[in-house]
């Protein structure tokens, strides 16, 4: 019976023609007891995720509301699918329009609540600065009117925070969330007019703001602010350890050949190879030392030299095309063996580039066909060199 009644919350009918069953919002219960039910709804991301008493989507259950009956997060789920349905269609109820008019935000309150909703407004001795408020134009910032700032505050819209010492952020309490979305939802339609002048609401906080231009904080702010202070300083240390190790064992690594490299410097100083297995040679050679250095490169551009025998590897390009130069290592360690690339040779080392531009003589080898072909012509002279067995006198 309990799996039954269970299976009925996804008949909460839908609101709108924009959905079909079954509906994405619906009533979800907690226990196999049924005492406690939650709303839910599908529309928030790659998952399921619960509403709080205000009908907003919330990554952690336990910030979910619990309702004690079906009926109530059903009622929940019906009423966030009518968000929805009139978001979908820009529209809003009598009732929201009512309501988005009681708060007669003027533009520039409304402008600082999207800053602080957006984690740019910061509160220093020197007043109020909301950062990088532009869309096109980097480093804009605007200061905020103090009085502003703390009605805002004072009205329960606006939460603050330690950031540091003499440093204060500010966010959005879930009232001051759902009465921004409100009113932005009405100007966008025009169901209001902003007012020139701020409006003062209704204070819902005791107490006068406390100004740090006056020196002025709360009890335990300041070591609030210490402790967020100290806890960045101890991330970015712990990052920038992170970060040095990491760079210290890939110098490490760099500075060692692997075997694969050592085994076609070894066949390049043997004597008898064809110009041809020497090309090949040669190219997997600038792989394994290219990728030793720059792990990310995928192909690098080689260039003519002095004369139409000599190439050299000017440039590596990741998968993506990002160029960057050769590494000076890298460089260094090619520049010690001659590259191979001749017009003698030239048809071998056109198999392993991805193009060929033959009027400016510039390559673009693909690196993992190099060293494959590399270690293929390795393979094969390893297999030719290995001695025949005696044939066996037993007939």
């Amino acid at each position: 019976m309990a799996s039954m009644r269970r299976e009925r919350a996804t008949d909460v009918p839908a609101s709108g023609d924009a959905y079909n069953t079954p509906a994405p919002a619906r009533a979800v219960a907690l226990n196999v007891r049924e005492t406690k039910w939650v709303a839910e709804c599908d529309r928030h991301g790659p998952v399921s995720m619960a509403l709080n008493k205000y009908g907003d989507p919330v990554a952690d259950i336990s910030a979910a509301y619990v309702y004690t009956s079906r009926d109530e997060a059903d009622d929940a789920a019906r009423l966030h699918l009518d968000r929805h349905a009139a978001q979908d269609a820009d529209t809003m109820t009598p009732d929201d329009i009512d309501a988005a008019q009681s708060l007669n935000f003027s533009r520039g309150q409304r402008r600082a609540l999207g800053w602080m909703r957006e984690g740019k407004v910061r509160e220093t001795a020197d007043g109020f600065t909301a950062f990088d408020v532009s869309s096109d134009k980097a480093d804009v910032s605007a200061k905020i009117n103090k009085r502003r700032a703390a009605g805002l505050w004072l009205a329960g819209f606006v939460q603050v925070y330690a950031v540091a010492p003499g440093v204060r952020g500010f966010g959005l309490t879930d009232e001051g969330e759902a009465a921004f979305r409100l009113w932005s939802q009405a100007v966008r339609i025009g169901a209001v007019t902003e007012p020139e002048n701020d409006t003062k609401h209704t204070a819902m906080r005791n107490g006068p703001y406390r100004w740090l231009s006056a020196g002025d904080t709360w009890p335990g702010e300041a070591e609030a602010a210490q402790a967020a202070a100290d806890a960045e300083a101890k991330a970015e240390a712990e990052a920038a350890a992170l970060r040095k190790g990491a760079e210290e064992r890939a110098a490490l690594k760099a500075e060692t050949s692997t075997d694969d490299e050592l085994a076609v410097i070894d066949a390049l100083l043997c004597e008898g190879l064809d110009e041809h297995a020497v090309a090949v040679l040669s190219a997997a050679y600038i792989g394994h030392v290219t990728t030793r250095y720059r792990p990310g490169a995928a192909s690098v551009r080689l260039d003519e030299g002095s004369n139409d025998d000599e190439r050299h590897v000017s440039r590596t390009y990741n998968v993506n095309g990002v160029e960057k130069p050769i590494a000076t290592e890298a460089d260094d360690m090619l520049s010690a063996i001659p590259a191979n690339l001749t017009d003698a040779t030239a048809s071998t080392w056109h198999a392993l580039c991805t193009s060929v531009d033959k009027r400016y003589g510039v390559y673009r080898l693909d690196l993992q066909a190099a060293m494959d072909a590399g270690r293929a012509a390795l393979a094969a002279d390893e297999e030719s060199e290995a001695p025949e067995s005696p044939e066996s006198p037993v007939r």
